[in-house]
């Protein structure tokens, strides 16, 4: 396994370390805000001359490269990110702030206590947030989606989380411009402590050599991980902390269920640009409005896309203790104040836990511009858009042929199953 610090750009190689290279750039004038240089009308002299306000000194600009050149990757690469970030009160309430959720586990400290837990933990959509957001991927086109995405450990206010990328596989998408590049994205706290492992994919404009394409890494080294420490201590609960309480959750769901959300939120550009930051993201498709129209160019960055979709259905679904992703794919663009909501349909429903918890595994579609709750009544969805696995261009045709409403307006599609309490309601037989 290479190992490659992000913050060095080790795989690049530095500018000057070719000298022709560095010559001919120095002459094109690069437009950029960091490295300044002179040029001297003494064609015999190699020192830096210092600015003057004579026109024969001319000073040439040129933007430094923070980003690793991932043509140069293979998989079993790992990426470490030199970053940190201490997670706190106002980050976690500025995130609820703009999506919806009331569950416990999320929003009451006392609960948590009650649970076993130190304090309130940073909610799902976040923490995936903060696992995968890239700052060195500049170069990326679109975020595809995620496979297997497991919370393994609770993060709390006070953490200090770093993260680490490790490649999976590399392969050339079917026209030959393009590969997509799977990655495994570990949170981890100041502890040493997994807390998050997502599996990431993007599509990038360039192709790959055929020695890399197509090949799928596995670590046989490592020490196999528990993905359901924090998941079995929530269980732990069902007879004792959870069994003194009654159910909080709203609604029985039942396997064959199609519900439509009535919740939707959306982004503003400013909200979009202050969460990007908050998890470090620079691609300029987040922020630059000179180069991208802010409303039909600039793109809503795929976590805080994920995070809509299941805002718009956490209030349906309440009360989550505990989730995880199975798959998730994104389908067509969302773009600030754009209005997502949601579809969701229960596909299996499995009671036989300890108390009365319940595992659902539940597909949702996150959809824009739509009035889920009025435009979507008495509306048939065709069951093959909830199938795993669906590319935009099968989804699409799905939509044009049995559900024209729903054309060009699938975001995402997400796969989850969700621990929670079951709604039970006592019958009394007198």
């Amino acid at each position: 396994m290479r190992i490659f610090a992000v913050a060095h750009s080790s795989i690049r190689r530095p500018l000057w370390a070719d000298k022709t290279l560095f010559s001919r750039r120095l002459h094109q004038g690069l437009n950029g805000s960091a490295a300044v240089r002179i040029q001297s009308s003494d064609s015999n002299s190699n020192a830096t001359q210092t600015p003057t306000t004579t026109s024969a000194n001319l000073l040439y600009g040129s933007p430094l490269d923070h980003a690793i050149d991932l043509r140069n990757v293979r998989p079993g690469d790992r990426l470490d990110i030199p970053y940190e970030l201490t997670v706190s009160d106002t980050l976690q309430d500025f995130w609820s702030a703009a999506f919806f959720d009331q569950s416990r586990i999320h929003s009451s400290t006392p609960f948590c206590r009650k649970m076993g837990l130190q304090d309130r933990v940073l909610p799902f959509s976040l923490a995936l947030f903060l696992t995968s957001s890239m700052s060195h991927a500049d170069a990326a086109k679109v975020q595809v989606g995620f496979g297997k995405v497991n919370y393994l450990w609770p993060i709390f206010s006070g953490d200090t989380l770093t993260k680490a990328f490790t490649v999976n596989q590399v392969r050339n998408t079917s026209d030959g411009n393009h590969s997509i590049i799977s990655f495994t994205c570990d949170l981890i706290n100041q502890r040493g402590r997994l807390c998050m492992r997502a599996n990431k994919h993007m599509l990038f404009q360039f192709s790959l050599p055929e020695t890399t394409s197509s090949i799928t890494y596995q670590d046989e080294t490592e020490a196999p991980v528990n993905k359901h420490v924090f998941r079995d201590h929530l269980l732990s609960k069902a007879n004792t902390v959870l069994a003194e309480q009654p159910s909080h959750s709203l609604a029985r769901l039942e396997a064959g269920q199609v519900v439509l959300h009535s919740l939707s939120r959306s982004l503003t550009f400013t909200q979009t640009q202050q969460l990007a930051s908050l998890a470090r993201l620079t691609h300029e498709r987040h922020f630059d409005i000179r180069k991208y129209d802010a409303k039909t160019e600039i793109l809503v960055p795929g976590g805080l896309v994920l995070g809509l979709c299941l805002s718009a259905c956490s209030r349906d679904l309440h009360e989550v203790l505990h989730e995880e992703i199975l798959s998730s794919a994104y389908i067509n663009a969302c773009h600030p104040d754009n209005m997502v909501g949601a579809i969701s349909f229960v596909s299996a429903v499995d009671d036989n836990l300890p108390g009365d918890l319940e595992v659902v595994t539940i597909t949702t579609l996150g959809v824009k511009g739509v009035n889920v709750k009025r435009d979507l009544d008495g509306i048939g969805i065709p069951a093959a858009l909830f199938k795993p696995g669906l590319f935009t261009k099968e989804m699409e045709q799905i939509c044009k042929e049995s559900c024209p409403t729903l054309s060009n307006k699938i975001v995402i599609q997400v796969v989850r199953k969700i621990l929670r309490q079951t709604n039970h309601r006592q019958v009394f037989l007198l």
